[in-house]
């Protein structure tokens, strides 16, 4: 079982390097000029945000801080800002009452955090007194039937999956 969460462990910290290396590597303690904005703009384009909200994202990192020094930490607080700021109209209670089947579908990139958001929702779920099921839908990436599995466990939820490699 170590071997499971050696790779686990190993994915999950692939996945969560790019960008913060990204960040730290750009902003230990430099001034925000406009290369730095570029730059900062570029590395999350590559975290596959998309190329409008990278743009408004790197502006409103640079109207808060342009020509100061800036951290890694600042940076990443006023990102963490912004983006709550994008985020909350959009935002609205899960309502799961009187919907039988309720089904919820999560879909993203590598490494975004569904898999532990999804098994966060399960014990939420669960606790409240529903129940849950979760089906493992992607057999493909190494470990990801058994990663959910763990979750469906923790959450006290029914778990159905088929083989590595299989139809969902």
């Amino acid at each position: 079982m170590s071997g499971f969460f050696e790779r686990l462990k190993s994915g999950l910290a692939r996945s969560t390097m790019g960008l913060g290396e990204s960040l730290t590597g750009l902003f230990t303690k430099k001034k925000l000029d406009a290369a730095a904005v570029a730059a900062l703009e570029e590395a999350l384009i590559r975290a596959d945000m998309g190329a409008g909200q990278a743009a408004r994202l790197a502006a409103a990192v640079a109207r808060d801080r342009y020509d100061a020094e800036i951290t890694d930490a600042e940076l990443k607080t006023i990102l963490a800002r912004e983006i709550a700021r994008i985020l909350a109209p959009l935002e609205k209670p899960l309502a799961v009452a009187g919907h039988k089947p309720f089904v919820v579908l999560v879909a993203g990139v590598n490494g975004a955090g569904k898999t532990t958001t999804i098994g966060k929702m399960a014990r939420l779920l669960t606790r409240s007194g529903a129940k849950v099921t979760l089906a493992a839908g992607d057999t493909c990436r190494a470990a990801a039937i058994e990663q959910l599995g763990v979750w469906a466990k923790r959450a006290e939820a029914e778990f159905v999956s088929t083989k590595q490699g299989g139809d969902a």
